[in-house]
């Protein structure tokens, strides 16, 4: 069978240009969903729930946690029913169940009401999640994997930058029109219900078919990918380092996707703004982030190739210290000389991280376990995530509101010094691993 081509991208055997573009959409709508219902949650504390300013640092924090061990638990669930039933009923399930979940979240009052809110979306959280790596996968040749990943990596920029600053403006648009906050926050998460409730339509629509077949073979025990992701990086200390790049990149989403929106609203609130004004402001601030990040995307996609991965991973750190050392001071959302400097130093930071710890396990993780590395990989980003989630929420109530932010400075600084030892040690990549 011939392979389609989706521009300069060659499709798997049996995938149509109109499964590649679906892919995309999914890709774009996805993240931008996911990074919405984070940002929205400050609007929720403040006009639903009426929670104090000082007790929704944690409880961002907890919400946080529970969404991801909700979907650490699920994951592997769903990419067995996909194998099974096929990728597009489990991605249109996903998306189902996310706008269920959005028409949900308006309704609660109580904090036991809200968590079980957060509980029910991160079902759909896992289920779209999944099929998002997993239809990646699938999609393209070998020859074609990286450029769809970028590809699919720019809309992803896109679809958070469009979603927060799109959606995040709607409560201050119908605030002005003379609705009260607590309606406006519910018809902003109904819209967000009816997109996900569209793509749930498109996705049956356009994605394949059926599931790909696969050669049959247990599953991975975590045992294993423990074991050997554990000897591959103690082989080759890159390795070590491109774990740790993934705990620190994965913290960074969390900072800025939730601490740094709750952090604005509450600010903006006690400049005396409206709820949906703080809202809209913060949107605006997000969105500089964003765009910085889709800019920063495209310079080191570029220059990627042309770069040493640990040199590259040492600058990314060397960034992002300086880039959250200085988003620990940002207070007022409305300054907007002082933010949009910190604002480009953060997006170039957290995109920094990202493509650093993709890049380096791609380059380092031998073939013949690669899976497992990927696997460690994996728990070490689901480990940033309740790290930063956990530490990072008492911090904000207990310490600063720019605890999260120099927490993940911290860190950062403390990989670059470990990435600086290794130029020393192993300047070059492990013959053993180079494949």
């Amino acid at each position: 069978m011939i392979a389609k081509r989706l521009g300069p991208i060659q499709l798997t055997p049996g995938y149509s240009r109109l499964n590649g573009v679906t892919f995309i959409y999914a890709a774009f709508v996805t993240i931008g969903l996911l990074a919405f219902i984070s940002f929205i949650q400050a609007y929720l504390l403040n006009v639903n729930l009426k929670m104090p300013p000082e007790l929704q640092g944690r409880t961002v924090a907890i919400l946080g946690i529970a969404n991801e061990i909700v979907a650490l638990v699920l994951v592997a669930p769903f990419g067995a029913l996909a194998d099974k039933i096929g990728r597009r009923l489990v991605y249109t399930f996903g998306f189902a169940w996310l706008a269920i979940g959005f028409l949900l979240y308006p309704e609660a009052r109580t904090l036991p009401q809200l968590l079980a809110c957060a509980l029910f979306f991160s079902v759909g959280v896992a289920a779209v999640g999944t099929m998002l790596a997993t239809v990646l996968a699938d999609t393209p040749l070998e020859n074609s994997r990286g450029k769809l990943v970028g590809i699919t990596g720019l809309f992803q920029g896109l679809g958070v930058m469009i979603a927060v600053l799109g959606l995040g403006k709607v409560p201050e648009l119908l605030a002005a029109g003379g609705m009260d906050d607590q309606r406006a926050g519910q018809i902003t998460l109904w819209i967000a219900a009816g997109i996900a409730a569209l793509s749930a339509l498109a996705v049956f629509i356009g994605l394949k078919k059926g599931s790909p077949r696969r050669d049959g073979g247990a599953a991975t025990s975590l045992a294993f990918i423990l074991r050997e992701g554990l000897t591959a990086a103690r082989s080759n200390p890159r390795i070590w380092f491109a774990y740790m790049l993934q705990f620190v990149s994965f913290g960074d989403r969390i900072v800025i996707g939730t601490f740094l929106s709750l952090r604005l609203q509450q600010t903006a609130l006690e400049h005396g703004m409206s709820m949906a004004a703080a809202t809209g402001a913060a949107s605006r601030v997000f969105g500089m982030v964003s765009g910085a990040a889709l800019i920063g995307a495209l310079i080191f996609g570029v220059l990627l190739d042309r770069l040493d991965r640990l040199k590259t991973g040492v600058f990314a750190m060397a960034l992002g210290a300086t880039a959250y050392f200085a988003g620990g001071f940002i207070d007022d959302p409305t300054a907007m000389k002082i933010v949009a400097p910190v604002c480009l130093l953060l997006g170039f930071g957290q995109v920094s991280a990202i493509i650093a710890s993709q890049t380096m396990l791609g380059q380092e993780a031998p073939i013949s376990c690669r899976g497992a590395v990927f696997g460690l990989a994996g728990i070490c980003a689901s480990a940033g995530i309740l790290f930063t989630n956990g530490a990072g929420g008492w911090l904000y109530d207990q310490v600063s509101k720019g605890g999260p932010f120099f927490l993940m400075a911290g860190a950062s600084f403390g990989i670059m010094l470990f990435g600086l030892w290794l130029l020393r040690r192993a300047p070059v990549t492990a013959p053993a691993v180079s494949q």
